[in-house]
């Protein structure tokens, strides 16, 4: 397997998982931040180890990059902003988030 090759299927791999624990612990995310239908949500959360090993391995990218519409009257830094995850500003300096 070339290095291309390894490369793709490491970061297919990563991405895979991490969208099968998203399937797993909410599905309406996961609908939302990678795109995918209540069928495939269900399909990807049922997935083993080996079974995402092999669709990792398909010399494909599976990750899929949405195209950003941004709706009219709204402007894009607003849309953006949206997009971003909601992250609450620290409140404690111990707090590891």
């Amino acid at each position: 397997m070339s290095t291309l090759d390894e490369d793709l299927a490491r970061l297919n791999f990563e991405y895979l998982m991490l969208a099968r624990e998203c399937a797993r612990s909410n599905p309406a995310e996961t609908a939302w931040r990678f795109g995918l239908d209540k069928n495939r949500i269900e399909k990807l959360a049922d997935m083993t180890l080996e079974h995402l090993r092999d669709q990792a391995e398909s010399s494909r990218a599976v990750i899929q990059l949405l195209p950003v519409f941004v709706p009219s009257g709204v402007s894009m830094s607003t849309y953006v902003d949206l997009l971003q995850p909601f992250i609450p500003e620290r409140t404690d300096e111990n707090s590891a988030i």
